[in-house]
């Protein structure tokens, strides 16, 4: 009896493990990092006098390819050991989709793909006149151009090199009026978030979107009894650019989240992307200056809800009953309407997956195996 015990308390102990280990999502590294030295430029004087390094930066954006990459602003220094992600110009506040005729970010785009590295260096020397145009210089051009053009800073003309001002001041005024647009996100899932109420049907299209011609990696967290189908309900084959793709879920299932994990390898990154500290992390945001080969990633929210928590806002409150007459007011303290408890607010709205309730439902079984078998081993011992 003793050994069955213990057989059965390991087991469950295993399970509960295992649940908890299943149910937390797992840490991904799909993210960019600043590597190797940086090429430096000539410091810049800047039209309030202070004085601004250049640099040249190599980010990693795959298992073993790099891209070059200037900074975008003056307000934070670039975080060597800090995690970049590529987010794309859509959405930034003052840098994509302002009143301007030319967006900076469309003037960024340009910027980056006429100058230096993206351009050699004898040509970039021929077009501004400065035969001895040497790497330094041409990258302090550069770095202090996208300044420009992005925020807005200013060179002092008589405190910089003449072959930095010219270049500089050729890519400010070229980019005005571009047509050169923004580059698309190498790896993209539209929409990003989907809310719906008990659907009947998959949830989507959510579309797949990939600079490149090679399959796209799929994974789902978050709710175990759904599946990724397409437009005829059908188990996925191998997805690729502009492919649709929906959640399918189970009907008893009536609210959860899930959310999709799309991955490309060996994606086409084009120059002129953004990239921006992962998670929030305060180092300054790269545009990439050269075109390269990355390791791309995207995700999208799915959630559904029961019909009863997404009210329409039109429905009629019901009447009351025509026999019901007034109580007559009989001049004591007047009654205080009744109120829902947080609890009875809230509960009919929390959304189980599934995931938890098992988990828990193990780990309480788990317990009470393992009390019985302390119990049982105390009455051995005074037996």
């Amino acid at each position: 009896m003793t050994g069955i015990l213990r057989r059965c308390a390991a087991l469950l102990s295993t399970a509960a493990l295992g649940a908890a280990m299943t149910s937390a999502p797992a840490a991904s590294e799909d993210f960019s990092r600043v590597n190797g030295t940086p090429v430096h430029g000539v410091p810049a004087v800047l039209a309030s006098g202070e004085e601004e390094p250049t640099a040249l930066y190599g980010l990693r954006v795959g298992e073993h390819g790099s891209v070059h990459a200037y900074a975008a602003s003056t307000d934070h220094e670039v975080q060597a050991n800090s995690a970049y992600v590529e987010s794309g110009w859509s959405g930034v506040e003052g840098w994509s989709g302002t009143d301007e005729e030319t967006d900076p970010s469309h003037r960024a785009n340009w910027v980056v793909s006429n100058s230096y590295p993206n351009v050699p260096l004898p040509e970039l020397a021929q077009e501004v006149g400065h035969p001895d145009l040497d790497e330094a210089q041409a990258v302090a051009a550069t770095q202090t151009a996208l300044w420009r053009v992005l925020d807005g800073v200013e060179l002092s003309p008589e405190a910089n090199d003449p072959a930095v001002i010219d270049l500089h001041d050729h890519l400010v005024e070229h980019s005005a009026g571009s047509e050169t647009g923004e580059p698309a996100s190498s790896v993209e899932v539209d929409p990003p978030h989907l809310e719906l109420s008990s659907p009947e049907e998959p949830l989507g299209p959510l579309e797949l979107s990939s600079t490149g011609d090679g399959p796209l990696a799929l994974s789902l967290r978050g709710a175990p009894e759904s599946w990724l189908v397409d437009a005829d309900g059908q188990q996925l084959g191998p997805v690729h650019d502009g492919d649709e793709v929906y959640l399918d879920v189970a009907p008893d299932v009536s609210s959860g989240v899930a959310t999709l994990h799309v991955r490309g390898d060996g994606v086409p990154l084009p120059e002129g992307q953004l990239f921006t500290g992962r998670d929030g992390v305060s180092t300054a945001p790269l545009v990439t200056a050269e075109p390269g080969t990355a390791t791309s990633t995207a995700t999208a929210t799915l959630t559904w809800y029961p019909h009863e928590d997404t009210p329409s806002g039109d429905e009629e409150e019901p009447e009351p009953p025509a026999d019901e007459t007034p109580e007559p007011d009989t001049g004591g303290e007047a009654r205080e309407p009744e109120t829902e408890t947080e609890e009875t607010a809230s509960g009919n709205h929390l959304a189980t997956t599934g995931t938890w309730l098992s988990g828990l439902l193990v780990i309480a079984g788990a317990l009470l195996v393992s009390g019985l078998l302390i119990l049982v081993l105390g009455r051995k011992r005074r037996g």
